[in-house]
């Protein structure tokens, strides 16, 4: 893909993510939910376009990964909400993590700076919970193991960054990816289970998960 059709998608899919925060911010759900749903849309149809161009098996993976994504990113609207479609969504976006990391380990070794990743973001999360008082409901088992597969995804996407120096641009995306997924996580839970309802941590939470979302689907275009 060139760059100038980078810069393209890069600027449109900015203007759409700046335009759905607004929407998050006016309080209107439906408009809101359509436009996340088209962003996660948006980064699935890229990351499609790359695995057929790549044709291989683990990138088809990574691809299903993020159509995973888009029912998921729905169904998380109803998070205040609908406890049923919530959980449905934690359910889409586990399967995601499943594909993203099998996908992983069908192409790289498993790697010791992976479990070091992991432990780091493991006391990060139990620091953040911690220290906000988390408190989550009836879906607290799901999200548990839901947050040990990001946890995993997370830490083997930096972890291939560090041990795959000859593919040096598209591992570096991949590794944003990750741990921009964490990062939006862990302001989610702010957000969500801490009691803190500041329009600015669900801000910070949409936008850094979506450009987490378009590097996932630039480590398959920039291969």
């Amino acid at each position: 893909m060139s760059g100038i059709a980078i810069a393209i998608i890069v600027s449109v899919y900015s203007a759409l993510l700046t335009y759905y925060c607004i929407l998050e911010k006016q309080e209107k759900f439906l408009p809101a939910t359509i436009s996340k749903v088209i962003l996660s849309a948006f980064a699935a149809g890229v990351c499609i376009y790359g695995a057929v161009k790549l044709n291989e098996t683990a990138f088809y993976l990574f691809a299903l990964g993020l159509v995973f994504a888009v029912p998921a990113d729905f169904f998380l609207q109803y998070i205040d909400t609908d406890l049923k479609k919530y959980r449905a969504g934690i359910l889409s976006f586990g399967l995601m993590h499943i594909c993203l990391l099998i996908s992983f380990y069908l192409i790289y070794s498993i790697a010791i700076y992976e479990f070091i990743i992991i432990a780091v973001f493991i006391g990060i999360l139990l620091a953040f919970q911690l220290i906000g008082k988390w408190k989550m409901g009836p879906e607290k088992t799901q999200l548990t193991i839901y947050t040990v597969f990001v946890v995993f995804m997370a830490a083997k996407a930096i972890s291939i960054f560090i041990t795959e120096p000859s593919g040096l641009a598209y591992t570096l995306i991949l590794a944003f990816g990750g741990l921009f997924f964490f990062a939006s996580d862990l302001f989610l839970g702010i957000w969500a289970y801490s009691g803190n309802k500041k329009f600015l941590f669900l801000a910070l939470n949409r936008t850094i998960y979506f450009a987490g979302q378009l590097c996932l689907a630039f480590y398959l275009v920039s291969r």
